[in-house]
């Protein structure tokens, strides 16, 4: 990573004056120099990797490897060999020896992403791990030892899944020496507007032919006030797509998508404005379950075919993109 790159990382975590926020970016600068485990835990889309990206550019390490590995993204075999290697011949496939991502963060960090979503029997080798710094590769017997420094992130309640026996209070205790708790986007909407402008300035970085453009404060308003179920993720996706597509730059309230702006009065006749609120509600059930239809029915108490009516009514496709 170069120094250019560590800086950026260390701007962009630190976007924001609200209290809630510059005390979490406080905390991580002063986690990143004690090399013990973190948890970060947080809902969807609120920078959980970005604030781990923000610790190790801060810390000792930052000029050692940073790697991620999402913990819910492979099946057991396949996220053991990722994760520790495995020697040639350990299992059906392995024609070459493999090194895994603990050999090659050595001296660094690193990023165990979703770390809820791990079988019991990943959570027990991840244990021995955390405890020891020392493992095997999968189908090898050589005790291998490294000095990585782990960052873990979550937006399950772990407690609850301790309580179900889902997930190991050991483990637990060990990633969580020390604890940061990221707020959610409707916690700190004063950072809004430093965060749309960020946003914008990024884009008019990477797409320079489309020119800058601007919110009116009316259409900032609105955003200041809508309850973003899919936090900072959720505000960058809108200002992209509205960016993109906007064609005098200049993007006002009657362009933003229609669940942001449902919360102020909706001219029209009654049906009108209830055709909108379901509209709306719908696209934020979506939205929260990033875009699975079954889980958008459920959450709404609604059959799986009612919501699919729904969905072709108002063609919920073409607006989730």
């Amino acid at each position: 990573m170069t120094s250019s790159q560590e800086k950026d990382e260390r701007d962009d975590a630190g976007i924001g004056a609200s209290r809630a926020f510059r005390e979490v970016v406080e905390q991580a600068r002063d986690l990143a120099r004690i090399p013990r485990p973190i948890l970060i835990r947080g809902e969807r889309g609120t920078g959980k990797e970005l604030l781990a990206r923000f610790v190790h550019a801060a810390s000792r390490r930052r000029g050692r490897p940073y790697l991620i590995v999402n913990c819910g993204a492979f099946q057991d075999e396949l996220l053991m060999s990722q994760l520790f290697g495995h020697e040639r011949g350990a299992f059906t496939g392995a024609t070459e020896q493999r090194v895994g991502l603990f050999e090659r963060a050595d001296g660094g960090t690193l990023f165990l992403d979703e770390v809820a979503n791990l079988s019991r029997s990943a959570q027990a080798r991840l244990h021995r791990v955390v405890e020891y710094q020392t493992f095997q590769r999968v189908g090898g017997s050589k005790p291998i030892r490294v000095d990585v420094r782990l960052i873990a992130a979550t937006n399950a309640d772990l407690d609850a899944m301790i309580r179900r026996g889902e997930f190991m209070p050991d483990l637990y205790d060990r990633l969580r020496f020390a604890e940061i708790l990221l707020p959610p986007l409707r916690k700190r909407r004063q950072d809004i507007p430093a965060l749309i402008e960020h946003f914008i300035a990024q884009l008019h970085d990477e797409l320079p032919d489309l020119g800058s453009a601007q919110f009116t404060e009316a259409a900032v308003r609105d955003l200041v006030a809508y309850h973003w179920p899919g936090n900072i993720r959720e505000l960058k996706n809108v200002i992209e797509r509205l960016y993109v597509s906007d064609r005098d730059r200049t993007i006002h309230s009657s362009e933003l998508p229609l669940e942001i702006t449902t919360t102020e009065p909706i001219r029209g006749s009654f049906s009108q404005r209830v055709r909108a609120f379901e509209k709306a509600l719908l696209l934020n059930a979506l939205k929260d379950v990033d875009g699975n239809q079954r889980a958008a029915a459920r959450q709404l108490g609604m059959t799986y075919d009612q919501f699919r009516h729904f969905y072709r009514k108002y063609r919920l496709g073409e607006l989730l993109g």
